[in-house]
């Protein structure tokens, strides 16, 4: 048997040391998954993936930490509380065992997270962020689109894997230490062995904290410590996921970003008033100006489709040489196309009031709240112009709380699964946008009014988990290749069919994605998932391309124009039938973007990185085109400072 006045406390140390590097190699095994399920267009660079592993575990070891830091404090200050009694070895196995639950949860959950992680970066191309949670309202939706993907339940058998092993490592680990305090004698202690359990504390407790510091150096650890070459997805790779979302929600509720606090508030307006070509009517609402419309069609009706995670780069895939969007493609040549148009943000949320009411996000919130902003937009000034406005959607009219935001902004009519026949649900999202298009038709087709009607179409086939009717197995080589395909083909058959209605022939129709995709491109955003297609059709307009940067903002000013109504402005889209913008700007989760389609800047408030590339090139040119780089940076700064602002003090409501 052993014989040491210290054993108990050197156990209790061990056995610390052992659990918590025993949770890093767990987390690490997570970020392996990260890597091989997200490799690359040009394939793995191993000579950037050491590296990128090592800056990993500085990350995990923050979050390991913290987990660690209450075990560390309660085992060590039990062991040598009880060092000088005879039952002090019973005491530690005892609480061994609530120890390695503590353990065992929370690591089970952060394994489970950093699994999670690795399918969420597939779709947005970043890790998980404090958005997430709000799905956590729609439990039921969420569910279905989770569990209605068949390669979700594989990273799901992953995840129970890893967890079931590192749970079953962990209970080994536990009982071998339990048991080997059971070889404890006890004897006479001297003073010597407080001092050593103490100064052993203390360097103990020192290393847990500079743990959850991060960092040696002077600031603790950030997301920008992460970035160590010209890979963006290298310089990701090594990001946790729970301390993404943690970073993330630092500023979650905040009106403005402190990364745009700094920005002065009356400096950022006067620059976007002088940007937009106005002075201020209004010293209360400083953003809004009249607008005189221009155009010609008074009394049109309007048709607006949004096409769910159409990227403008889908336009140019292909299937065995045949396009997957022939229609969409077609449809630019009889029509006003915008070929450099960009979405506000990259959720359905963002493209629906970017679209409607002309305002982007504030990064990763949620900007349709409970309790709703107010607007004004396209259906505000369709409704006092004669309109009755309406929307057709595939799906639950509560997800994302569409149903009060919409009521509350001047859209009263929403045509969802409640109206639709249960047996043409494919999904928890719904029908397929066939079936929503037929019955818009027919639910037009019926209206008895003379009065002009505003409907908006949201589709969601071309949104995992994908239905894909079987006419379309071969039209690509996965499901997310067909459904582009079919989605493309449901559009083009309802354009043809409401076209030769007498109501269409008296219709604008708007054709705009509500946000890209995630496709593989080098840059630090994601560049496609913001980059969309932008069609307005109608007799009377040429057909042409346009090739100055639009925004989904643009839209509402642009149509209320054309339509002949006359309205007060009070977002920073523009008219682009009568003004051209220098630049668009929008955001992801946690960049801002500017582009003009020939250049790209884009800024991370996560990492207060900055990066301008010339489209097409990974080459970062901020230090080559450093006038460039700051002149894009302060359009973007300031109009989204004032956007914001805009939307924290009310300047989007209509006049009460």
């Amino acid at each position: 048997m052993h014989n040491r006045s210290l054993y108990v406390f050197n156990r209790v140390v061990a056995y610390l040391l052992s659990a918590h590097f025993l949770s890093l190699l767990f987390l690490s095994c997570c970020r392996c998954v990260v890597l091989l399920s997200n490799i690359p267009p040009d394939g793995i660079r191993w000579e950037l993936v050491p590296k990128a592993m090592l800056i990993g575990v500085k990350f995990d070891m923050l979050i390991a930490c913290y987990v660690s830091s209450l075990p560390c404090l309660v085992l060590t200050l039990l062991a040598i509380g009880t060092m000088h009694l005879s039952s002090s070895h019973y005491i530690l196995q005892r609480a061994l065992r609530p120890v390695a639950w503590w353990y065992g949860l929370l690591f089970g959950i952060l394994i489970f997270v950093g699994i999670s992680d690795a399918r969420y970066f597939q779709f947005f191309d970043n890790h998980l962020n404090f958005q997430v949670t709000e799905w956590f309202g729609f439990v039921g939706d969420t569910a279905g689109l989770l569990f209605g993907d068949a390669v979700n339940w594989l990273y799901l058998f992953i995840a129970v894997v890893l967890i079931g092993l590192y749970e079953w490592l962990l209970v080994r680990l536990t009982r071998r230490f339990r048991n080997s305090l059971a070889l404890y004698e006890p004897q006479t202690l001297d003073r010597q062995a407080y001092l050593w359990s103490g100064v052993s504390c203390v360097l103990l407790y020192g290393l847990v904290f500079l743990g959850m510091r991060g960092s040696v150096q002077r600031y603790p650890l950030k997301v920008s410590f992460a970035y160590f070459c010209d890979h963006p997805f290298y310089n990701k790779l090594g990001v946790n996921p729970v301390f993404n979302i943690i970073k993330s929600a630092e500023g979650g509720k905040s009106s403005i970003p402190k990364a745009l606090q700094t920005i002065d508030e009356q400096q950022a307006l006067r620059y976007v008033q002088d940007q937009l070509h106005f002075m201020p009517q209004d010293t209360l609402r400083p953003l809004t100006r009249s607008v005189k419309a221009q155009g010609t069609l008074k009394g049109k009706n309007v048709v607006l489709i949004f096409m769910e995670s159409m990227s403008a780069y889908n336009l140019e895939r292909q299937y065995k040489g045949e396009w997957l969007t022939p229609y969409l493609r077609s449809l630019r040549d009889s029509s006003f196309y915008w070929s450099n148009a960009f979405s506000t943000g990259i959720h359905t949320n963002n493209g629906i009031v970017g679209v409607h009411y002309g305002f982007v996000p504030n990064f990763a919130q949620a900007i349709m709240e409970v309790n709703a902003k107010r607007y004004t937009g396209l259906p505000y000034h369709l409704q006092r112009a004669g309109y009755d406005n309406m929307v057709f959607i595939t799906g639950n009219p509560q997800y994302d709380n569409m149903n009060s935001f919409w009521r509350d902004n001047h859209i009263p009519t929403i045509y969802s699964i409640y109206d639709y026949d249960d047996r043409y649900a494919v999904n928890n999202f719904g029908v397929q946008d066939d079936y929503m298009f037929s019955f818009g038709i027919r639910t037009l087709n019926a209206r008895q009014s003379d009065r002009p009607f505003f409907a908006s179409f949201l589709t969601v086939s071309n949104h995992g988990p994908y239905v894909v009717p079987d006419r379309f197995k071969d039209r690509g080589s996965t499901d997310a290749e067909r459904i582009i395909a079919y989605a493309d083909d449901a559009v083009g058959a309802f354009m043809r069919e409401a076209q030769q209605t007498p109501w269409g022939k008296n219709t604008v129709f708007v054709l705009v994605a509500d946000h890209g995709a995630a496709l593989p491109c080098p840059y630090e955003m994601n560049l496609p998932y913001n980059s969309i297609p932008v069609y307005i059709v109608a007799d009377g307009l040429p057909h042409q391309v346009y090739s100055a940067p639009a925004s989904q903002t643009d839209i509402a000013p642009t149509i209320l124009s054309l339509l002949g109504i006359d309205f007060e402005n009070n977002s920073t889209g523009i008219d682009l039938m009568q003004e051209q913008r220098r630049y668009a700007y929008f955001v992801s989760n946690e960049h801002l973007g500017v582009s003009d389609g020939e250049w790209f800047y884009c800024y991370g408030i996560h990492n207060d990185q900055e990066h301008l590339y010339h489209v097409g090139s990974g080459e970062d040119m901020k230090e080559k085109e450093a006038s460039r780089t700051a002149d894009m940076r302060q359009f973007g700064m300031a109009m989204l400072r004032v956007n914001l602002t805009a939307m924290d003090k009310g300047w989007t409501a209509p006049d009460k």
